[in-house]
This record gives C-alpha cells, structure tokens and sequence, in this order.
C-alpha cells in the first residue's frame, strides 16, 4: 500500500439500481475496519458484473474483466490494489496498480472498471482518507450526498469522451459539455482524434 497519503480501505458493501436511472446503480462502499459507507454512481454493465462476481456467478462465455485477469497471469503481473482518489465536485477517479518484477506502473482508470478488476483479481480497495471524511462531513447537509464515477477527460478515449458530451447535453449540463467539447477540438486541432463529434451544444 502506498505510503505517501494516508488510505483507508473498503470492501464493496452492496449494488442497488439507481432511483434516478434504471440504467445506473449505486455502490455502497463499506470501510473495512469501521462503520462509514460511501455511495457512488455506477454504469449498469460494470456494477453487474461486480455483483455477478460477488455472488461467484459463473458466465457462459468469458467477460472482459476475466479476460484481464488472464493476462495478469499469463505475464505475471500483480494488481496490487486500487486507489480512489481526487474527489471534486462530486467527481472521484481511481487507479491500478500494477507489479511486474521489480516495475510498478499506475494506471488512471474509471472507478468501475477499477472495482471490477479488483473484485475478479481479489485486491485490496483503498480510498484516500480526505475524500471519506469529506463524503461524511456533506452528509450531515445532503442525506443523499453521493459521488460520481468518472475519470478525468484527458485520459479518456476519443468514444468515451463523445459519449459524456452527449450524456451531459442531454442532461443540460452546458459547462460541463463545454469542458468536452474544448477536450475533443484539442484533439483534433493535434491530430490525435480520427473523428469529429457531431454533438451540438445550445
């Protein structure tokens, strides 16, 4: 465990369909040495998955998540744990880390895909202690405080980021597509897209 910032550690503590989005579901992240939870907003297909593994659910055909796990083996790569980290704005990202003999690489990744892999793999889940204090500290305003999975759009794919573009203007969320939008034409401006997005913003 990274010795750097203080981490808490979590185990997934249950998945429910969201109240808003029946395409969504709400994971409850439990501390493992203590009684705080923590909610966060997952897509249908991962959190599935969770669930699926957790319940030792066995697929007919072999799912992604398995898949990688299969290719950690075969190189000798340890998934070490994963670290949620950088809450803001109600946003929280995650990492894998990975051992292959002496190297350690980190890898920015969506919380749910980050939860998946752990859940398949069986490492450890860690959060960063200032981000559960905080979650707690908005409870106590918001009952329903509850945090949203994402990762931080320079790292997403060109796919992933059309798809929050036109996931945030069909929820209104202008400022937010505008972010995106600037992300995608800086792509493109470099040379780096492959495709322009036909999403308008109003």
């Amino acid at each position: 465990m990274e010795q750097d910032k203080e981490l808490i550690q979590v185990y997934v503590k249950s998945i429910y369909t969201s109240q808003n989005n029946n395409n969504y579901r709400v994971i409850e992240l439990g501390e493992t040495n203590g009684n705080r939870v923590m909610k966060v907003v997952l897509g249908m297909f991962e959190a599935d998955f969770i669930a699926a593994a957790l319940n030792n659910k066995i697929f007919k055909r072999p799912m992604p998540y398995s898949v990688m796990n299969d290719i950690f083996k075969m190189y000798k790569i340890d998934l070490r744990e994963i670290i949620i980290f950088g809450a803001k704005e109600h946003v929280i990202f995650s990492k894998i880390v990975l051992i292959q003999d002496s190297n350690k690489q980190e890898i920015t990744t969506r919380i749910s895909d980050a939860l998946a892999l752990a859940i398949e793999t069986g490492a450890p889940i860690y959060v960063e202690k200032y981000i559960v204090e905080q979650f707690f500290q908005n409870l106590v305003a918001n009952p329903n405080e509850i945090l949203i999975n994402k990762m931080p759009i320079q790292d997403m794919s060109l796919a992933e980021l059309n798809e929050e573009l036109r996931i945030a203007v069909e929820d209104e969320a202008y400022e937010e597509a505008a972010k995106i939008r600037d992300e995608i034409n800086r792509r493109r401006e470099a040379g780096t897209t492959g495709e322009a997005t036909n999403t308008t913003i109003n």
